[in-house]
């Protein structure tokens, strides 16, 4: 799809007086280095990426209410200015950064409450940049359990998750990130602000769904500016169990098992054991296992005790070991950490392809012989989604300082890609900047339901253009699936041929462990509890 919007400097001057107007001139900084900040999420994108795409935005805007975010949605519609609404950018593919320049809205900043925790209708209610952690803490303070949130809560807003449909923690038992929600309020391209659903009951009547209908747009039908999500009743046990393998697809058979039975774990993940040796180079404690599956169980005391005889007898039955409860804990506690090794001084990418459970064991094969074939130096950890539906989250370290490097490796979640369909599944769950022109072979004919969704609702095309439905470059230049697919393909190759990838000395390890003990000395330093 097409942006319509010129963000050339013309237009500039006037736009930033209106907008220092509407929120206060201290919201809205044009300088250089405050922009850059706003063209990366937590990918290290590779600094060529500029040749082909306008992802320093030309301003960023901090509004603190819903009231803010229209008058800046009104003012960028009448110049015909690209918005690119921005959470906490703890994602990987570049869904919050511009394509096309324009405004950057940052939704963290001032935009950050949680505004009540409603103990009658078992609801809490936050603005949009709020912290997952944040909500899930209040929740838990009244007695309440937040059912799934991302591995990143943490950092991650609540409006970024949603926006990018995700999965993480508790989504095998209480669903994904649409699952949970009882009511947005969203300002649309046109400036109206609307309520998506209802604050205390669900949305199960006639009519277009219109939770759903935002969940996973990743900004491109409007702002989500407020959320109200369900809660659930505080549990008396949450017991995470760890549980070793020689190998990672040696997980597949259990977890196939597990999935048969009527056992609901809160989450199920794993992680293998080039992650630990990561970990280990780090300075951080990590155990020395072929791979670990880590089953969390979650209910009251007898229940909880009765399932843990049942994961113990799959697992045994597979030949699996069962580790000690401390290293469960341990890996529970760690499960926001799952990118530690960035410390390394290395570019740190990650995708996400979903299979079938039963596909998984050859999923896991597949990505590895891909890994190897493109010299590449990574590890594989995930998530199971449903009862059969996994989430591998393959990652890769690369140089950052070599531009052949970091280019082609690039291509990595695109393979990817391919691993899954050969197997029945799909790519990742997020498509962001690089995997925009991926929809539309995803979605078949349903791809032309949804364009005309977003003309209908954007009918300037303003909200975060170039994702999503089309990539375009910052030339106007449509950059098509097949188009996409031969560039990935050649990019593929480039790397299998380029020097393997062996990046890991001493110096990367000394530096990252003494990034380790700063950031273990701020918690310490942070934590009430040890003061």
């Amino acid at each position: 799809m097409e942006a319509t919007a010129d963000t050339s400097e013309k237009f500039q001057d006037p736009i930033v007086k209106k907008l220092e107007a509407a929120i206060g001139a201290e919201n809205v900084k044009t300088s250089k280095m405050e922009r850059l900040l706003y063209s990366h999420d937590s990918t290290g994108l590779p600094k060529e990426i500029d040749l082909g795409f306008k992802v320093v935005p030309d301003i960023v805007v901090r509004p603190s209410s819903t009231k803010e975010v229209q008058e800046i949605v009104k003012i960028a519609a009448e110049a015909g200015m690209p918005i690119t609404p921005r959470g906490a950018a703890t994602g990987y593919v570049a869904a919050g950064v511009p394509a096309a320049g324009g405004i950057s809205l940052d939704m963290v900043g001032r935009m950050s409450k949680v505004l009540k925790v409603d103990e009658d209708n078992m609801t809490v209610t936050c603005q949009a940049g709020a912290s997952w952690k944040a909500v899930y803490d209040a929740a838990w303070e009244k007695g309440f359990l937040l059912g799934s949130y991302p591995s990143s809560f943490p950092n991650a807003s609540v409006a970024g998750w949603i926006a990018m449909s995700g999965v993480g923690m508790g989504n095998y038992k209480y669903g994904s990130a649409g699952d949970n929600i009882r009511n947005m309020v969203v300002v649309v391209p046109s400036g109206d602000i609307i309520n998506t659903g209802f604050e205390t009951l669900a949305d199960n009547m006639a009519g277009y769904n219109l939770n759903r209908l935002f969940v996973g747009t990743e900004g491109t039908l409007g702002v989500i500016c407020e959320v109200t999500l369900k809660l659930f009743p505080k549990p008396e046990v949450l017991r995470p169990l760890a549980y070793s393998f020689e190998s990672l697809d040696k997980v597949g058979g259990p977890m196939k098992d597990l999935t048969r039975t009527k056992v609901t774990p809160l989450h199920i993940a794993w992680s293998d054991g080039n992650h630990f040796k990561y970990l280990r180079k780090i300075g951080h404690e990590a155990p020395e296992v072929g791979c670990l599956w880590l089953v969390t169980l979650e209910g009251d005391k007898a229940m909880v005790e009765y399932e843990e005889k049942i994961v113990d007898d799959i697992v045994a039955k597979h030949g699996g070991k069962k580790e000690s409860y401390e290293l469960g804990q341990h890996e529970w506690d760690e499960r926001c950490y799952e990118y530690r090794t960035s410390m390394l001084g290395l570019g740190t990418s990650a995708s996400e392809i979903l299979v079938p459970v039963s596909a998984y064991s050859d999923a896991v094969k597949g990505l590895y012989e891909l890994m190897d074939s493109m010299k590449m130096e990574g590890a594989i950890i995930g998530v199971a989604v449903d009862r059969n539906s996994t989430m591998l989250m393959p990652y890769y370290l690369f140089d950052k300082e070599s531009m052949s490097k970091s280019m082609t490796s690039l291509s990595f979640a695109f393979k990817a890609g391919d691993v899954a369909k050969k197997l029945g599944g799909r790519l990742m769950g997020g498509f962001g900047l690089f995997m925009s022109s991926q929809l539309k072979p995803l979605r078949g004919e349903g791809y032309e339901v949804q364009v005309a969704i977003k003309k209908a609702l954007d009918p300037k095309e303003i909200m975060n253009p170039g994702k999503l439905l089309g990539m375009k470059t910052r030339f106007k230049l449509p950059v098509g699936p097949g188009l996409f697919g031969v560039g990935m393909s050649a990019m593929s190759i480039a790397k299998k041929v380029l020097p393997a990838d062996k990046m890991i000395d001493e110096k990367s390890e000394e530096l990252a462990r003494e990034e380790l003990e700063n950031e273990r000395f701020e918690q310490h330093k942070n934590d009430p509890l040890k003061k």
